[in-house]
This record gives C-alpha cells, structure tokens and sequence, in this order.
C-alpha cells in the first residue's frame, strides 16, 4: 500500500500549542501574583483590590510575554520547558494564595474563583485539551472514541471559558457586596472565538485523517462511516462559523477554515467512487486467492489479469491522493499562517495596565 501519501504531516506539536496557550494564559484576568508571602491586614476594599489588581497584571503580563516568545522562537523544546514553567508557576500561587490571602473581612470569593480558574487553567494544559493535532493517533482508534474524542475536547474548551466567565461573575459581586465597581471583560472574546475555530479546525483534520487511516487499513465500512461523519462536520463547521461570523470585523480566520473545511469536503466526490472501485477489485482478487484448483495457463493467466486490474484501481485512487495531499498541505500552513496573523492583528495588550476598580 502506498501509505506514504495517507499522513496529514501537521506543524510542530508547539504551533498546535501555541494557539491554545495564547488563547487559555492570556485569557487569565491579570490580578492575583503578587501577593507577597504574608498579606497585610487590609484597611479598606481599595487597598485589597489593588493588590490583588498587581497580582492578575502580573500574570496577564508573564503569559503575554511567554506567548510572545513562542511566536518568535518556535523551537519544541522551548515550549514544552515554558509550558511546564507556567504550570508550575500557577499551581505555586494557589498554594501562596490559600495560605496567605485571607480576603477583605474575611471574605474570600474573589480568591477562591481565581484559584478555581488557575486550577483550570492547568487542567486545560495538562489533560490533553490543548493537544490539537495528534490526528494520527485519534485516525487509529475506532469511529465511536472518535466522535467521543472530538466532544470531550470541544467540552473542555467549553468549560474552560464557563469558568473564565464565572470568575467574572465572581468579580462583579465581590465588588457589589462593598459599593466598588470592579471593571471585567465585556465585548466578544477574542481568545474564544479564536478557541472555537480551532476547534473546528481540528475536527475536520482528525476526520480527514480517519478517512485516510480508513483507506490505507482497506476497511469499507470505517471508511463509509467516516464519510458520513465527515458530512455531518463539515455541516457543523458551515453552521458554527456563520453563527461566529459577525463576532469580529476580521473575518480572516472564519472564511479560511470555511475554505479548507469545504476543500476536505469537496475531494470526496471523487474519492468515494475511486474507493468503492478499489475495494471491489480487492475483495475479487482475495476471492480468486482464495479458489483451490491446480494451476493451469488459464487461471493464471485470470489471476494476472486480475492483479493488473487491481493494481489499476489502486493507482488511480493513491494518485488522486497523492495530489491532493500536495494541495492540502498547503491549505493547512496557509490556516496557520492565517491564524497566526488573526491573533496578531486583533489581540490588544496595550491596554492590560487599565484600571482595575473603579468607586462608584
């Protein structure tokens, strides 16, 4: 089998991981580091808010510097090391911060639901939901751990930004209960709509690549069940992404993944009869293996004919692979390039260092 053209061959592990870490440590709202070993007894709201404030700055502003690095320096090895250093870095906090950090009279909402977020925060970067192109290995499990694979991934994402929101929720009410306006996010996400559409991008490949797996392993009905699914993901991306369409004025991202979703979908036209023509010269050729009568210049020469036969299906169908693959590729680093430029273009950290409360 000419399994050599069946390989979606993705970016490095660290570009995957770069959208992701931009999207979930930047999101982080900047306040909570720098709490000193002890915390002082607090005189009023103010003096706590702001400290609090130079604690969330100072985390929004180390992960916005990490992200930076990472996308000047794409180096594997530099990401997983910075990875694990932010992990590291969050989990000392929490344990800093359930020592130390006895609230404002004694009130600690707005500890415990950044604790809870920093807590998330390193679920996400540690279980596998930022790993979004370990296509191959999801290609290799069967269509069922599949479809579950690409639920619990969009869950997690889900969960993620529910959290990002209750901690935002958390800070409105901690200021109500003591008269202080304390500014959150409002406007649409940039970090999530970007999330989404990754999402949605690593849909469509983990399918692709199934069909692929499918092909290569001359398994019928994983490869017609992986095109059902492909057709149910493909209405799924056209769905989301014109639900998402208005969320921003750069529309780049969206209308790439829309392009190389409907690129994915598209081949299949010709793909499936190229299949379904090698697949019936397969199973008539291990039919004819399969006869048990003395060799005679007849059936031999039937059985030649039948390999040339199949030999003809099978290029056919490997040579429209191979070209197509060629095509592809080049769509994908054009969507990471796209989504590279997306995120440069529209994250704004110019104003991190904003007010954090405002007395009403």
């Amino acid at each position: 089998m000419k399994t050599s053209v069946l390989k979606i061959r993705p970016l490095n592990y660290h570009q995957s991981m770069i959208r992701f870490v931009i999207f979930i440590l930047i999101s982080i709202p900047a306040s909570l580091f720098s709490q000193e070993a002890k915390s002082p007894g607090y005189r009023n709201i103010n003096s706590y808010l702001a400290d609090f404030a130079k604690n969330e700055l100072f985390v929004k502003k180390s992960l916005i510097d990490y992200s930076t690095s990472i996308m000047e320096d794409h180096r594997m090895e530099r990401t997983s090391v910075s990875s694990t250093r932010i992990v590291d870095k969050l989990k000392k906090i929490n344990v800093i911060l359930k020592r130390f950090d006895k609230g404002f009279k004694n009130n600690t909402t707005l500890r415990d639901g950044f604790i809870r977020m920093n807590e998330k925060t390193i679920e996400c970067m540690t279980n596998g939901t930022l790993i979004l192109n370990d296509y191959e290995l999801q290609s290799s499990k069967n269509m069922n751990d599949v479809k579950s694979n690409l639920t619990l991934r969009e869950n997690n994402v889900k969960s993620y930004f529910n959290e990002l929101k209750s901690y935002e929720e958390t800070k409105t009410k901690f200021g109500l209960l003591f008269n202080i306006k304390i500014n959150g996010f409002s406007g649409n996400n940039i970090f999530e709509y970007n999330a989404y559409q990754n999402i949605l991008f690593y849909k469509i490949n983990v399918i692709d690549q199934k069909i692929l797996a499918s092909i290569s392993c001359i398994n019928k009905d994983e490869f017609f069940e992986s095109i059902a699914t492909l057709d149910n993901i493909y209405k799924e991306v056209i769905m989301k992404t014109t639900d998402l369409k208005d969320d921003f004025r750069d529309s780049s991202l969206n209308e790439e993944n829309v392009a190389y979703s409907k690129f994915i979908y598209d081949q299949k036209e010709t793909m499936i009869p190229l299949f379904t023509d090698f697949i019936k010269e397969y199973e008539a050729l291990q039919l004819l293996k399969e006869v048990k009568t003395p060799e005679t210049k007849e059936s031999i020469a039937k059985y030649n004919a039948k390999v040339r036969f199949y030999n003809a299906s099978k290029n056919k169908l490997f040579d429209f692979l191979k070209v197509v693959q060629v095509s592809k590729i080049k769509m994908y680093n054009k969507w990471f390039a796209t989504n590279h430029s997306f995120l440069v273009n529209n994250i704004k950290v110019e104003n991190i260092y904003e007010s954090y409360v405002a007395v009403n």
